[in-house]
C-alpha cells in the first residue's frame, strides 16, 4: 500500500469512493435526508477545491485508490483546529488496517505542523474506529443535528508523551 498526496487524476476515483461510502455502510447509520445533503456536495469540483487548501491523501493498492483522507485547519489564526476530513475507506478493504495506516499518516503530518491534538467530525458508523485509534467524544456537539460526532485525540511524540505546543 502506498499513501501519497492526492493528484488530479485521483479525483474521479475519490468521488466514487465517497459516494459508495454514503450509499453503503453510512446508509445503515444515518438518515436518508442527512446523507442526501452530504452526497450533494460530493463532486469533482468539491474535491479539486479541497486539494487547494487541505492536505488530501489517498491510499493506493495495486494502482487503485482504496482510501482517502485529508488534514485541514478549521481554526483561526492563533487558534488552529487540525482536523481529519473527508476520510473514506472502500468497504471491501475494511478491517485490513488501511484506514488505521492512513489515519496515522495524517496524524504524523499534523505533528509536523506543531499540532498537539487532532479533531475529527465522525459519522456514526466510524465512532468505534476513531475510539480505537485514541479519539474521545467531545463534550460539546455543535453538529449533532447533522448526525456528526466531534471527537479529539492528543498527539503523542515519539516517546509516547502528549505533544504540547508550548514544549521546547
Amino acid at each position: 500500500m502506498v499513501i501519497r498526496r492526492m493528484e488530479d487524476h485521483d479525483v474521479e476515483p475519490v468521488v466514487e469512493l465517497a459516494l459508495a461510502n454514503y450509499d453503503g455502510v453510512m446508509a445503515e447509520h444515518h438518515s436518508a435526508e442527512i446523507l442526501a445533503g452530504f452526497r450533494a456536495d460530493v463532486t469533482p469540483k468539491f474535491f479539486r477545491d479541497q486539494m487547494a487548501w487541505k492536505q488530501v491523501f489517498v491510499a493506493e493498492e495495486a494502482g487503485e485508490v482504496v482510501a482517502t483522507g485529508a488534514l485541514a485547519d478549521f481554526g483561526s489564526p492563533g487558534a488552529p483546529k487540525h482536523t481529519v476530513s473527508q476520510f473514506y475507506v472502500r468497504a471491501d478493504v475494511h478491517g485490513r488496517g488501511i484506514g488505521t495506516r492512513l489515519l496515522a499518516h495524517i496524524g504524523e503530518t499534523a505533528k509536523r505542523t506543531g499540532a498537539d491534538r487532532l479533531h475529527v467530525p465522525s459519522s456514526r458508523n466510524a465512532i468505534g474506529f476513531y475510539e480505537r485509534a485514541g479519539f474521545s467524544v467531545d463534550s460539546g456537539q455543535p453538529d449533532a443535528p447533522l448526525e456528526i460526532t466531534w471527537m479529539t485525540m492528543p498527539l503523542l511524540d515519539l516517546a509516547g508523551q502528549v505533544r504540547r505546543a508550548d514544549r521546547p
